[in-house]
């Protein structure tokens, strides 16, 4: 017997959603704006070096390892917010 096509859509977005049990919570799909950190990353500041960093070039490469700690931190702070929900 088949089953309307309300109750698979209902089915459907709770797989999405992650609400239909709590082991596919893990499963659930993300949205975009999560990783918006992430797409907004500035261009890395480093260059490439020929010799010994000075210590502005190390930084230089503090700042933009920060800054992508950081982003990630944000995108995974988002995903765990969902996943406790």
């Amino acid at each position: 017997m088949g089953r309307n096509s309300a109750e698979t859509l209902q089915e459907k977005i709770e797989v999405l959603d992650g609400s239909r049990n709590k082991e596919m919570r893990r499963k659930a799909a993300v949205r975009v704006e999560d990783f918006s950190d992430l797409l907004n990353l500035a261009q890395v500041k480093t260059q490439t070096l020929t010799a010994a960093p000075t210590m502005a070039n190390f930084n230089t490469l503090l700042e933009d390892i920060r800054e992508i700690s950081e982003k990630l931190n944000a995108v995974s702070a988002a995903i765990q917010g969902r996943l406790l929900r």
